[in-house]
């Protein structure tokens, strides 16, 4: 009965809702910067950031520190037979730290620490005699690299991506009418990106950036269940194997005019490999998620204003990664909504000194909904972004 019960949880808990998704599950960019210009980054290297997105062009940035903070806000909804449920998980605060320090005259070290996914939702839907649903899943990211100038038109880059999720979920057993409670797990994983940027022309710069597949250990939930009178199930033990996809990017970035920086991005992520047919993999089979990878478009533009102040702007766009054409996949998923499409973004940068600077963003995704014959899931997002930049 356990297996039969954490497969109901697990499948719950994957199609709960997203705290954090944008791109499928992932944050559009890394800091204020980024975020403000769409997640653009890997042809435009404006701050330590791009130690997560191309460390090939951190050489270029000179000494700095960027630290920052975004309020992730969504607005989740579940419509279930003429029922709705408003999802009360609060905002999210995720953190963001990119450090460049050069070593000599072509070679820097770059270290970031980044909040880069997560989910999580708080439904009560005692109204069906559902109980509650209270979902949690975060994903931090620490990644030292080294970028190197191997002349006046390449740079080329790499970073060892460290990682640490968590993960906790409590819903009602639907077999018995009580309650699964897990009180957290936790996996460690590992990956790498590498980085190249060709510069053939002073107003043009041609980045390529490949993130290889992310493994995770297994997460080890100790399962508590009960039944309606009370009575204990026991503690079990479930795994959980969830890896993240691989991804890579082309980006350009365009300084047509004095002042004025222009900046597109093409990702590829591939969801199937880890959220596809038969995946992921978990205590006593698989779970059929069937997400189709998914190709993001990023564009954002900055404009040096003032000497001391620019003006940022952004668009993202990237097709949810269910299949609408798969009723099994949407039921599935129902109550994941991974469907956030389109975000805009704008954002400045001030200039407080020579060396201290302020950097400001704000993005704002509109209600995007996926449907099935079993109901409707729907969200919406905005986030605040703040950062201070030192430079030294």
């Amino acid at each position: 009965m356990g297996k039969r019960i954490f497969l109901t949880v697990v499948s719950v808990l994957f199609v709960a809702g997203s705290a954090f998704a944008t791109n499928g599950m992932r944050m559009i960019g890394f800091g204020p910067t980024q975020d403000s210009m769409g997640g653009a980054s890997v042809g435009v290297n404006l701050d330590a950031a791009s130690v997560l997105t191309n460390p090939a062009g951190i050489q270029a940035l000179g000494g700095r520190v960027d630290f920052g903070a975004s309020y992730f806000k969504p607005s989740v909804k579940l419509d279930v037979m003429g029922n709705e449920f408003t999802s009360d998980k609060g905002a999210s605060p995720v953190p963001a730290l990119g450090l460049v320090i050069p070593l000599n005259a072509t070679t820097s070290f770059g270290l970031g620490a980044y909040g880069v996914s997560g989910m999580g939702v708080d439904y009560n839907m005692q109204s069906m005699s559902m109980g509650l649903l209270n979902t949690s899943y975060s994903l931090m990211r620490f990644a030292p690299g080294i970028s190197y100038k191997v002349n006046d038109m390449i740079s080329v880059g790499a970073t060892i991506n460290i990682m640490y999720a968590t993960m906790e979920y409590a819903m009602m057993n639907s077999m018995a009418g009580g309650e699964v409670v897990n009180m957290g797990a936790s996996s460690f994983g590992y990956g790498a990106t590498i980085g190249i940027t060709v510069k053939p022309m002073e107003m043009l710069t041609i980045g390529l950036a490949y993130e290889t597949t992310s493994k995770f250990q297994d997460f080890k939930f100790n399962q508590y269940t009960s039944n309606a009178s009370g009575n204990d199930y026991g503690v079990s033990e479930n795994k959980l194997s969830f890896d993240q996809p691989m991804s890579a990017t082309l980006g350009f970035g365009l300084k047509p005019i004095s002042g004025l920086v222009l900046a597109f991005d093409v990702q590829w992520i591939k969801w199937s490999e880890t959220n596809g047919n038969d995946l992921p993999e978990f205590t006593g089979g698989n779970f059929d998620m069937q997400w189709d990878d998914q190709i993001v478009y990023k564009f954002g533009l900055q404009y040096q204003l003032l000497p001391s102040f620019a003006l940022r702007a952004g668009v993202n766009y990237g097709k949810m990664p269910l299949s609408e054409d798969n009723q099994n996949a949407l039921m599935a998923n129902m109550f994941f909504p991974a469907v956030a499409e389109w975000h805009y973004t704008v954002g400045a940068g001030i200039s407080l000194t020579d060396k201290l600077n302020i950097d400001l963003g704000y993005m704002y995704s509109p209600e995007a909904k996926v449907k099935s014959f079993g109901g409707e899931s729907k969200m919406s997002q905005y986030a605040l972004d703040m950062g201070i930049a030192y430079k030294f």
